[in-house]
């Protein structure tokens, strides 16, 4: 009996209870823990200083994700949201909403236990945080668009079928709105074209289909377009057209096409190169246990070459850990990028397999992993979840890291799907009634025990890694290992986080020196990497961002908002701007206008440390 199936019969006595109960409930609560840890004073917080101060913002910035950003900005006047850790409450819930959304849809397709640890994998990898909504926004409509797709192709009954290509339309247009590079999901429909191909569906049926989704599709653009335009005109909507073309056209910038899709094939082959190890070690572990089951005694030794190849296993695990490919700084990506990614290739390989032996199928040549449609078409899902994701961001293949709410559970059921069937071919028609039926049913299965045993590893690093990253990791708080035990008890908008003591000490003092020079009823103006002070001490913001030094401000419009301020307001900038920005020229030429317009505006410096300079301006 395998260790699988020792559990398996133990714990089915608890299924009923865990799928009604236990599993709805962790998908609700898990992705809490932590909530109240860190304090970071550059991307979280000025997303949430974009949506508190939502009309003082960047009309491009606001229109290329406008769906979150006047989402965070309602959410602002709920009960409880005038905190940061409010806010995160508040933003997590969409995750939650999500893992529920996966979980209801899918099991009666895959088993509930089965989506419930995809999940777990899914919410223990969501890396960025959760009031970062143009992502977890995306992540929501792409996962209700597929879903419904899905359901519509799976769904036979012609005016149901209609909602549901209709719905799915409705969302994947939708998130166009949320975040504009999500266009690309238009190419979604392939998967329904790959569904008329696998069921071998009429010309006919693809083009009812196809027009049913594309019309869902301009509806849910559109809606949420008019009310865009009616905010804020159809000028300004054109504006920030050209503007983003101009940022994401830049060869240079790492938002282009060719820069992400350079980072992503980057990541790929640095992961494949780490797997590498594994592939001797199965080749020679299925010499191994096939020379064994050709043993007239191998039944005998069988056990005890499993015990010894699962310790090799345990050994590969440990030079993972020497050699820095997973890690224990459980604070930090490196402990867990590595595993996700593993079983991110792993995803793609069967995903491949899968497609590939559909199109064998049809063409009557050996299938390589047997499947039915339906598991053919999710596999072709997973592929595309996978291909999409990356485009528009510079993070590297962190976004379908933190995007497995789909490709989790599909790949964990293509995983018993082929363990199940590779050793199932070696099932006798009488079945396992005697002992020796048994055994030689175990050693003609022997051979698929290195690579099975292999997967179900990196299945089980990618939990445990996963799990104990989230527990620890907070957004760039604590990101060098320093324990977060400490509160900012000054400052209301903190209330109730924990973060490292030096980030408590420094944001106390800074506090305390606009308390002391009664700094609050000013405007501010932030330059550096801490554009979320405006937030974190209730201060409305000078110009239109609070980040001025991203590559999408250019200097002219930098220069244009400076040379517009109506009143002098407080100026806070990062101590040593020249050495931090010395290798951006366009960040140079930045700081240069705003030193010239402190020079010419007549202010005077009232707190300067290693960090940050404040500039006051004179009575």
């Amino acid at each position: 009996m395998s260790i699988f199936s020792f559990f398996k019969k133990r714990l089915k006595k608890f299924q009923t209870i865990s799928e009604l109960v236990i599993f709805p409930v962790l998908f609700f609560l898990y992705p809490f823990v932590a909530v109240d840890q860190g304090i970071d004073l550059s991307d979280v917080t000025y997303s949430l200083g974009n949506y508190q101060f939502f009309d003082a913002m960047d009309t491009n910035w606001k229109l290329s994700i406008f769906i979150p950003s006047l989402a965070g900005h309602l959410m602002t006047y709920l009960p409880g949201a005038g905190t940061m850790l409010g806010m995160k409450i508040y933003t997590t819930l969409f995750v939650s909403m999500m893992a529920l959304i996966v979980y209801y849809a899918l099991k009666t397709i895959i088993p509930g236990w089965m989506i419930f640890v995809g999940e777990w994998i899914a919410i223990s990898l969501s890396w960025c945080p959760y009031v970062i909504l143009y992502n977890y926004m995306t992540y929501l409509f792409m996962t209700l668009g597929l879903l419904f797709l899905l359901d519509g192709i799976m769904t036979y009954e012609g005016r149901r079928q209609n909602r549901r290509l209709f719905l799915a339309g409705v969302f994947l247009g939708g998130n166009v709105l949320v975040r504009l590079p999500n266009v690309l999901e238009a190419s979604f429909i392939l998967i329904l074209f790959f569904a008329v191909y696998v069921n071998k569906e009429k010309f006919q049926s693809l083009i009812h289909r196809t027009f049913v989704c594309v019309l869902g599709y301009v509806v849910g653009a559109v809606i949420p377009l008019l009310i865009a335009i009616i905010m804020y005109g159809p000028s300004a909507y054109a504006s920030m057209l050209k503007w983003l073309s101009s940022v994401s056209g830049d060869s240079g910038n790492s938002h282009s096409m060719a820069a992400t899709t350079l980072l992503t094939l980057s990541a790929y082959r640095t992961t494949a190169s780490k797997m590498a190890v594994m592939i001797p070690c199965i080749v020679v572990g299925v010499i191994l246990f096939y020379l064994i089951s050709k043993r007239t005694a191998g039944i005998r030794i069988l056990n005890i070459a499993k015990i010894i190849y699962l310790a090799g296993i345990l050994v590969l695990v440990k030079f993972y850990f020497s050699n820095g490919v997973f890690t224990t700084n459980y604070w930090y990506y490196d402990s867990m990028f590595q595993a996700a990614m593993m079983f991110i290739v792993l995803s793609l390989v069967l995903d491949i397999l899968d497609i590939l032996s559909a199109f064998a199928e049809r063409t009557d040549l050996v299938v390589i992993m047997p499947g039915t449609q339906g598991e053919r078409i999710m596999a072709f899902l997973s592929l595309m979840v996978i291909v999409i994701t990356p485009f528009g961001s510079d993070n590297y293949t962190f976004p379908i890291v933190n995007n497995l709410f789909l490709v989790a559970p599909i790949t964990l059921a293509q995983l018993r799907r082929v363990a199940r069937r590779a050793t199932s071919v070696h099932m006798p028609r009488t079945g396992l009634r005697t002992q020796e039926a048994r055994d030689k049913f175990d050693l003609e299965c022997a051979v698929h025990f290195p690579w099975k045993y292999m997967c179900v590893m990196i299945v089980f690093v990618v939990i445990i890694q996963g799990t104990l990253f989230k527990a620890g990791y907070s957004f760039v708080d604590g990101a060098d290992g320093r324990p977060r035990d400490s509160k900012v008890t000054s400052v209301d908008k903190l209330e109730g986080l924990y973060t490292t003591s030096d980030n408590a000490v420094e944001i106390e003092k800074l506090y305390k020196v606009f308390k002391d020079n009664d700094l609050f009823d000013h405007e501010l103006l932030q330059f550096g990497e801490s554009p979320g002070l405006s937030y974190a001490f209730d201060m409305k913001p000078a110009i239109y961002t609070t980040w001025p030094t991203l590559e999408s401000n250019t200097v002219d419009i930098f220069d244009d908002a400076l040379m517009n301020i109506s009143a002098r307001p407080v100026i806070i900038t990062d101590a040593d701007m020249m050495t931090e920005y010395q290798d951006s020229p366009s960040v140079l030429s930045k700081i240069d206008i705003l030193l010239d317009y402190i020079a010419s505006n007549d202010y005077n410096i009232v707190f300067e440390d290693e960090n940050y300079i404040v500039y006051v301006p004179c009575d």
